[in-house]
């Protein structure tokens, strides 16, 4: 089965993600097709199942890698200031600090 995903809508840490996780199951080959695009071979090692869950699968994997990301991103500040705090000695320690 051969994907072909959107580079723009999918960074690489994303895919890396779901190549990881489905290689048990699949021999996986990536070939980078331009700057904006990837296909993605997958060639079933163990039980072999339908192609279309297959893709459900990949592209499930996609978009929950792609959330899990976006969430890391919008509270990366947050947790900066909640481990900047609770391992600084001075409790006085305000974001402004962090960021300077």
């Amino acid at each position: 089965m051969t994907l072909i995903i959107d580079k723009s809508v999918y960074n690489d840490s994303v895919i890396s993600k779901v190549v990881y996780w489905m290689s048990g199951d699949y021999k996986i080959v990536r070939t980078s097709l331009d700057e904006f695009s990837e296909q993605i071979e997958l060639i079933a090692t163990k039980a072999e199942s339908s192609e279309s869950l297959v893709e459900e699968k990949f592209f499930q994997l996609l978009n929950d890698f792609k959330l899990r990301q976006i969430v890391a991103d919008e509270t990366r500040d947050i947790k900066t200031i909640l481990y900047a705090k609770a391992f600084a000695e001075d409790e006085e320690l305000s974001e402004e600090d962090i960021h300077d």
